[in-house]
């Protein structure tokens, strides 16, 4: 039997609106969506502004819960992520750098409790809705703040290459990445033409925001976005399909005419540069990382410990350029394991989502996947905070499709 009192927050004429907030719970979603806002470009006016935004919005959510108490959104994701704390906690004990890998184990315990602040306060659609279009006017900052770089020659720290000040130019490819398949998915949703308007203009600007970069993974990750814009539009007529294939055409071209030379050079040598195996010397990181994991291949080396051990090859890197190869050097299949855990758990819930909701989290999800193939993304709070989305949105839309499924049932 279905519980109408339980399951009334999937019903069709609730979800769009907006929910009964306490002042409380109102203070933080205002400072949430504020700190969504600042994610991708509120470095630049201070280095750590959006965590500084995350104190008190932390603080509000532990009143909330003395107020209101918990609730029972929170799934597999979250409780990996927990495990994955409590392991790096553990690795501190055999690290050869205790006093550093305290400050990282410090850095993921923010990031795990801020996963369960958004897991917390977004979780449902109207919220849903929010935090992406919060998302994405930070992306159009965002490529707004690189422009103006652009046109006053100010360049990151990499030649020619464009991003927000405090941002790392190939992690700020990879942030404005997200946006795409947030304002698309926002498009699809959205009832008024204005918003309709705003949210599908987002995806040039933005993608030219990443062409500013002059980022060859940001560029992959851009793309997948594209492609999920392309799936949302397969209904669509043949010839409104040739007019969006004229348009997407004009749009390319503009962007790369619009693009520094040397940026659109860099991210077109994507092909020469998976063809020689180099990947920017990135392959000679990860031989050596993987050397020094086979010395501990269960527990790995310690928190923290990637830059000390890959001294002895005279390699002066911290970080492996690959999330993946990093957290098995450093915490070992165990530690590895759990990410991989943590993330594929993920899939679990958007698998059971209707296929628009489930093709939305897909291109997030590997949006996340595949750049942490060649960065080491996994200690930034922009992919925990789509990750933790992610997490949230699958659990709610795969309980909604279950309960529809139920309403069905009952009714045939």
């Amino acid at each position: 039997m279905i519980n109408t009192a339980e399951n009334s927050i999937y019903d069709e004429s609730v979800t769009r609106a907006r929910p009964r907030m306490g002042i409380v719970h109102k203070v933080a979603w205002g400072f949430l969506l504020l700190m969504i806002f600042l994610i991708p470009w509120g470095e630049g006016v201070y280095d750590g502004l959006a965590k500084v935004v995350a104190m008190p919005t932390l603080g509000l959510c532990l009143v909330m819960l003395v107020l209101e108490g918990t609730h029972r959104s929170f799934s597999l994701f979250n409780l990996f992520a927990v495990m994955l704390g409590a392991w790096y906690l553990v690795g501190i004990w055999w690290t050869p750098t205790p006093e550093y890998s305290t400050n990282i184990l410090q850095t993921y315990i923010m990031l795990i409790l801020m996963s369960l602040m958004f897991t917390y306060l977004i979780n449902n659609e109207y919220k849903f809705r929010g935090a992406y279009q919060a998302y994405v006017l930070g992306s159009l900052m965002a490529t707004g703040v690189i422009f103006s770089n652009y046109l006053n020659g100010i360049e990151g720290p990499y030649y020619n290459r464009y991003t927000v000040e405090n941002i790392e130019t190939d992690n700020m490819a990879i942030l404005l990445a997200f946006g795409i398949p947030m304002g698309v998915w926002l498009y699809t949703q959205a009832r008024h033409w204005s918003v309709k308007l705003l949210n599908l203009a987002a995806v040039p600007i933005i993608f030219y925001g990443i062409f500013l970069t002059g980022t060859r993974t940001g560029l992959v990750c851009g793309a997948i976005g594209m492609m999920y814009l392309a799936f949302t539009q397969r209904k669509a007529s043949f010839n409104l399909k040739i007019v969006y294939t004229g348009v997407v055409i004009g749009l390319a071209v503009a962007v790369v005419s619009l693009a520094p030379k040397a940026s659109v050079e860099r991210i077109f040598s994507i092909g020469e540069a998976v063809a020689s195996g180099d990947l920017n010397h990135r392959e000679v990181i990860w031989k050596h990382a993987l050397s020094v994991w086979a010395d501990s291949p269960i527990l790995g080396g310690g928190t923290g410990s990637l830059g000390n051990t890959i001294n002895q090859y005279h390699i002066n890197f911290e970080w492996a350029h690959n999330s993946y190869v990093q957290i098995l050097s450093e915490n070992g299949i165990i530690g590895l394991l759990i990410y991989l855990l943590m993330i594929f758990s993920l899939m679990y819930y958007a698998m059971q989502c209707q296929i628009e909701t489930k093709f939305f989290l897909f291109t997030l999800w590997f949006t996340i996947f595949i750049s942490q193939m060649t960065l080491h993304s996994q200690n930034l709070k922009e992919v925990w905070f789509v990750w933790s989305v992610i997490g949230a949105h699958g659990y709610y839309y795969s309980k909604k499709t279950a309960w529809q499924r139920q309403l069905n049932a009952r009714s045939s």
